[in-house]
């Protein structure tokens, strides 16, 4: 174990878990608030500036965008959950092979989801459900952003590495500056130069670019704990199966969003209109706004389970787990309740000239309800991916889109037309929940056998 590595190492490995969990989180929340709010911050400047065309264009390719960050997460998950445990082991062949690596992968990929996307970007946007001005706003938007996947998905993966170290800190300064610069060039684009759309995608293209430079500079500059040689940035066949078989299940996760998304918003336009898509997408973003602290919470326990699992200190493995899911329930309760009370209030930041029925609030409500026990099931997600057993995420988030949500949507939306899709995706998640909860507590069984 290097000498940078060993001070983090004893603390995840012995010390104290509460003061630990706010150490981690507190930058990975503040990190991915700002990470978060780039897509959202698209759309904020689409609703207010451009009008609602431009937003529900934005909308319809928010879930290609989503598959990029897949193909960024299938690397740096995979990768991230490989480190830690070779951490935790005190492995150095597989640390020092594990950044090349990474960098072979993520250009390699993204070179080829760069030409398909930007080949077929019109029909995946009249695929996702777009047509008229929406579609071209949607396709002009895509357009842009596909060609600077490779940098985004260079920077996206090389920043799980950065958490799995337990440098959140740093992660969530480099999540800033992405931010900050998309902001920046946004307000110049839309607001001074008048680009539109276009200039949206142009500003989130720039800063994928500066993220990519912040976090490749860290690397090759010595100051990560891990060995990193560019001279050997190869593929390490070894470690690819590893990274495959835990990564897939964070790549299938918006590729099982992207199906579902398809479903919702082709049977939104079927019984809706735009608005209605519109409405949609604003409800979305608020909701996953109040779920970022939970994604922080999920990015510091990462480097926990995995250093502690390589480790084979498994008692403090599930004690983790229950500390952050007991604490991060109590937090999303604090911030889910104004979002039931008065739901009007954040949504009509995204659509300010829209009146709000009592129709929309009501599905809102619907779509938000659950929202204090998905610690659990994100939670789950983390334990089962940081422990190298990708295969039952895997499964799990085929049952979840493919059995549950997306025929659950099917029939209910025939039946009760918009509001049957809000009532689909609610039952969907509630039977969701009671399969990873079995799944979870089988896991602890099996750890207190090892244990033993």
């Amino acid at each position: 174990m290097t000498q940078k590595q060993s001070q983090v190492t004893n603390e995840i490995l012995q010390g104290n878990l509460i003061k630990l969990m706010f150490k981690l989180s507190t930058p990975c929340i503040l990190g991915t608030l700002m990470y978060s709010l780039n897509s959202f911050i698209d759309a904020l400047f689409a609703g207010q500036l451009i009008g609602k065309n431009a937003l529900a264009g934005i909308i319809l390719a928010l879930p290609l965008t989503i598959m990029v960050e897949g193909f960024a997460l299938l690397v740096g998950v995979g990768s991230a959950s490989v480190l830690s445990r070779a951490i935790g082991a005190g492995d150095i062949k597989t640390q020092s092979k594990i950044f090349g690596n990474l960098t072979v992968m993520a250009v390699a990929i993204s070179f080829v989801i760069t030409i398909i996307g930007y080949s077929f970007c019109e029909e995946l946007i009249v695929f996702m459900g777009g047509s008229g001005e929406v579609a071209s706003a949607g396709t002009e938007y895509f357009k842009i952003y596909i060609l600077g996947s490779v940098f985004y998905i260079l920077a996206v993966a090389s920043s799980q590495l950065i958490k799995s170290e337990g440098k959140t800190r740093l992660d969530m300064i480099f999540a800033a500056i992405f931010v900050l610069v998309n902001i920046f060039l946004n307000s110049i684009f839309t607001t001074i130069f008048h680009w539109g759309i276009q200039g949206i995608a142009l500003a989130t293209v720039i800063a994928m670019v500066v993220y990519s430079i912040v976090n490749l500079t860290y690397f090759i500059s010595g100051k990560s704990s891990i060995p990193v040689n560019p001279k050997k940035w190869i593929l390490a066949i070894d470690l690819v199966p590893a990274i495959l078989s835990v990564g897939i299940s964070a790549l299938l996760f918006p590729v099982m969003e992207l199906v579902q998304s398809f479903v919702i918003l082709k049977s939104i336009s079927y019984f809706g209109t735009n608005n209605d898509i519109a409405f949609y997408g604003a409800t979305g973003k608020v909701a996953s706004l109040a779920l970022i602290p939970i994604s922080g919470f999920a990015q510091a326990l990462q480097p926990i389970i995995g250093i502690n699992y390589g480790a084979r200190n498994y008692g403090r493995l599930k004690k983790a787990y229950l500390t952050f899911a007991i604490i991060g329930t109590i937090l999303l309760i604090l911030i889910w309740s104004p979002l039931q009370l008065s739901p009007t209030t954040f949504l009509s930041i995204l659509l300010p000239d829209v009146t709000f029925t009592s129709d929309d609030v009501l599905n809102f409500r619907i779509l938000s309800i659950l929202a204090p026990i998905w610690p659990l099931a994100i939670f789950g997600n983390t334990l089962f991916q940081s422990i190298g057993k990708g295969k039952i995420v895997v499964v799990v988030i085929l049952l979840r889109s493919i059995l549950l949500n997306v025929p659950l949507i099917l029939i209910l939306s025939k039946a009760l037309g918009v509001r049957g899709v809000y009532y689909g995706m609610l039952l969907a998640d509630i039977l969701f929940m009671l399969i990873v909860s079995i799944l979870i507590l089988i896991e602890f069984k099996n750890l207190n056998k090892i244990h033993k």
